[in-house]
C-alpha cells in the first residue's frame, strides 16, 4: 500500500512543461486557490493540493477518476474506492523562499525535494532544482475547478 500512494505521488510529479518567466510567487498567491495537478499517466487520478501557511496538502481527485465498471457489484466496489481515497490525504511541509520552494514528507523527516517556483498565467509551476533525481518531475499546479459546481 505504502508503495502504491509513493507511485501515486510520484505520478502526481510527473507534469513536465516548460517554464516561462519566473516571478517571485508568494505565499498568499499558493493559498488563493486549490490547486489540480493532472499527471500524464493515464491510469493516475488527478490530485488537489491545497496550502495554508507551511502545510501542502494533496487529496486524490475522485472525480477525476472515470468508471470502468461494467456490471452493479463492479460500480459498487468503484464507489467503494472512491470513498476511501477521498478520505486519503498527503501532507507536505513546504518552506518557500523567493523563487525557491523546499517540500518536506511529514511521514519521512528524510525525504524532502527543492523546486524553483515560478509562474505562467494563472499556473504555478514547480521545477526540481535537482537533475540527479530522476523521480523527482515537474509539477503545474492550475486552479482547480470543481466539475460539480
Amino acid at each position: 500500500m505504502k508503495k502504491w500512494i509513493k507511485g501515486l505521488l510520484l505520478g502526481t510529479l510527473g507534469l513536465t512543461f516548460l517554464v516561462g518567466c519566473s516571478s517571485n510567487v508568494s505565499e498568499d498567491d499558493l493559498k488563493e486557490n486549490n490547486w489540480s495537478i493532472e499527471p500524464d499517466e493515464e491510469d493516475v487520478p488527478n490530485m488537489i493540493a491545497s496550502f495554508s501557511d507551511h502545510v501542502m496538502t494533496l487529496k486524490v481527485d475522485v472525480d477525476s477518476i472515470e468508471s470502468t465498471a461494467t456490471d452493479e457489484w463492479e460500480q459498487m466496489g468503484e464507489d467503494f474506492a472512491k470513498e476511501i481515497a477521498s478520505e486519503m490525504d498527503f501532507k507536505f511541509e513546504y518552506t518557500l523562499d523567493g523563487d525557491q520552494i523546499t517540500l518536506k514528507d511529514t511521514e519521512n523527516e528524510d525525504e524532502s525535494n527543492d523546486f524553483e517556483v515560478s509562474e505562467e498565467d494563472d499556473n504555478i509551476i514547480f521545477t526540481p532544482t535537482d537533475d540527479s533525481d530522476e523521480d523527482v518531475e515537474t509539477i503545474t499546479l492550475q486552479p482547480y475547478k470543481n466539475e460539480k459546481e
